[in-house]
């Protein structure tokens, strides 16, 4: 099937919305990153960007929780975007470690993953991902 094909079909799938806001499709860099990783680095990713990780929405989707409010500031649902993007108790340590206190959605997409993951291990973040 041609890119252009797949690319088509992917703007029309419904759901996915963690994978629609934080992979940019067809990014031969970010895969040549990805596949850098050693497997748990890359499993935690894969688990990230796709939203089925162990945060609160995710787990209270899959009715193992009673919320899913986010457990650092309480004030969103506990997603990837959120924690990634505009988590205010993440605020200073989004800034020292990707350059921005909030960061917009689309400015994730283009973040390296293994800053990505940096991120996320020195907020402690990863719970159980």
């Amino acid at each position: 099937m041609p890119i252009h094909h797949t690319l088509i079909r992917w703007r029309q799938l419904q759901g996915m919305n963690h994978s629609r806001v934080l992979i940019k499709p067809f990014n031969k860099r970010a895969a040549s990153e990805a596949l850098a990783l050693n497997r748990k680095n890359l499993c935690i990713l894969v688990r990230l960007l796709t939203g089925h990780c162990g945060l609160s929405r995710h787990m209270f989707n899959l009715k193992l929780q009673d919320t899913d409010l986010c457990r650092l500031c309480k004030e969103a649902a506990e997603t990837p975007l959120h924690l990634i993007c505009s988590c205010p108790a993440l605020m200073h340590k989004r800034s020292t470690l990707l350059g921005k206190h909030i960061m917009q959605p689309e400015d994730a997409k283009f973040l390296p993953a293994r800053k990505v993951l940096l991120f996320l291990k020195a907020t402690n973040a990863c719970w159980d991902i």
